[in-house]
């Protein structure tokens, strides 16, 4: 395990449930752009899985492990966060309704929406089978951030079948021609359908064409890992690089929306620069606190929708720098409660179990017959 990938994820996972909370995005950039920090989970899982599987999947068998092994990975987590996110939207309406029907309207936020939410047949089979960001909606559905859960599992099935029909100088090409279209359609996307250079948010790209977008960035994190191998083991010049590249985007991208489609060149270079747990940044990213985080960053990440529906309200009511702070400080802090029971019961035990049976089914395939 590389140490500064899991506290990078974990600050990113971070980043991200701040920037849908919005406290402090008028002030701070990071908070204002941390949708852009996604393409770091993709670029990270890029350079993982390669790092992990690429050597490894040569056979069907090989496939069928992986998936197993990604499906206990992502899927127990999604299904509960989804689950949790229908049942807390759920009470707070039944909540509202009570207070309504008490005459108390005056101190909701929103006090006409009073709908239930029923997840659809369509919106329940595309969470089951993943699909729900592969272009199918016109719109995000349920726990809105499981998107790129959705495109990053797709992307692995890409991954598995370059894995085992290249080697050597054509899987390279492969995954550098794949990350140059992903690029195009990225920024035609952007560009054209959403018109971001008039309306802001460039790269903002999620349920219609965020396949487009995690390939962009997932096979460039792939190329690292491959150019990670030529790199010296002293790469604090690159990190003094890749931190002055990130934070010159994150400060200039408002001016300019264009430059959002730069933060996965950049978070590559972070990436490269990181990945042999030496320099300057591992020593601020190895603390045991970080780490935590990062443990927990898949369980931040899924699990802080659900709980925006409740902060939100007191978020869009707090008034000055304190209530801020107090609402900030709040929802973090239950935040990485919440995410630390999730992963302990859900996470943990659900991914021991996938890989167990990953396992077992090899072994079992590879005995001989009776």
């Amino acid at each position: 395990m590389i140490k500064n990938f899991e506290s990078i994820r974990g600050v990113a996972a971070l980043i991200v449930a701040l920037y849908h909370l919005n406290i402090g995005a008028a002030f701070f950039p990071v908070i204002r752009n941390g949708y852009l920090f996604v393409d770091l989970f993709f670029v990270l899982s890029g350079f993982i899985m390669c790092a992990a599987y690429g050597s490894k999947i040569n056979t069907i068998d090989g496939i069928r492990s992986f998936v197993i092994r990604r499906i206990g990975r992502l899927y127990p987590l999604l299904i509960f966060s989804t689950l949790f996110f229908v049942i807390a939207a759920n009470a707070i309406v039944l909540a509202k309704r009570i207070a309504v029907s008490y005459g108390y309207a005056g101190v909701l936020n929103n006090p006409s929406a009073l709908e239930y939410l029923v997840p659809t047949t369509s919106e329940v089979l595309a969470t089951l089978t993943l699909t729900h960001a592969m272009g199918i909606f016109d719109r995000l559905i349920l726990n809105t951030p499981s998107w790129s859960i959705s495109v990053e599992f797709y992307a692995y099935f890409l991954f598995a079948a370059l894995a085992l029909l290249l080697k050597g100088r054509a899987r390279l090409i492969a995954f550098g021609v794949l990350s140059l279209v992903g690029f195009t359609v990225s920024v035609w996307a952007s560009t054209t359908v959403h018109e971001c250079l008039k309306e802001g948010g460039c790269l903002s790209l999620t349920y219609d064409f965020g396949f487009a977008r995690c390939v962009y960035s997932f096979c460039l994190g792939a190329l690292a890992f491959y150019g990670s191998r030529m790199l010296p083991p002293n790469r604090i010049g690159l990190q003094i690089t890749a931190v002055s590249m990130v934070a010159l985007l994150v400060w200039a991208v408002d001016a300019y929306p264009a430059l959002a489609f730069a933060f996965p060149l950049a978070f590559t270079v972070l990436v490269l620069s990181i990945c042999n747990d030496t320099g300057p940044l591992h020593y601020i990213l190895k603390p045991k606190p970080l780490q935590i985080l990062g443990e927990r960053s898949y369980s931040i990440y899924l699990m802080h929708m659900p709980l925006l529906l409740l902060f939100e309200n007191f978020a869009k009511r707090a008034d000055g720098v304190l209530l801020n702070t107090i609402v900030l400080f709040l929802y973090v802090t239950t935040l990485i409660v919440v995410a630390g029971w999730t992963y302990k019961f859900i996470e943990s035990p659900f991914r021991s179990a996938f890989n167990r049976f990953a396992d077992r089914s090899v072994k079992l395939k590879a005995s001989p017959a009776n």
